[in-house]
């Protein structure tokens, strides 16, 4: 909650009018924990992103690819679909799970990062 992206740009994450969270991320309870995993980071706005056309996390992949060669993606399950535990939730056993952007972020990332590398070939010819 405290990141640099929530503070600056609220209308990312799934916040309320106060920038808290409507709800946080975490685990189902499993063979590991009954009571699951309450991670308690803010969950992304998959409609408010998809309607910028990934905006963020293209500007975001583009400047890490200028500094690194390869880039890794931690929790990557989570672009599939992700656990929404209610804020305020002592436990994850309310939760649930919901869609996330599925390979459509990952095509939009794609199709803009090689369009920008064309773009930086012609520039240096």
């Amino acid at each position: 909650m405290d990141s640099a992206d929530a503070w600056a740009h609220p209308e990312l994450f799934e916040l309320d009018s106060d920038n808290r969270p409507l709800a946080v991320a975490g685990c189902p309870p499993d063979g590991f924990s009954a009571a699951g995993q309450l991670w308690g980071n803010p969950l992304y706005r998959w409609d408010y992103h998809r309607n910028t056309g990934y905006r963020w996390w293209i500007s975001r992949l583009s400047y890490c690819y200028r500094l690194y060669d390869i880039v890794r993606i931690d929790h990557f399950r989570g672009f599939d679909q992700y656990f929404s535990i209610p804020y305020g939730a002592e436990t994850a056993v309310s939760g649930h799970w919901e869609q996330g952007p599925g390979i459509e972020l990952f095509q939009k990332v794609k199709e803009a990062l090689e369009r920008k590398k064309s773009l930086q070939r012609i520039w240096d010819m």
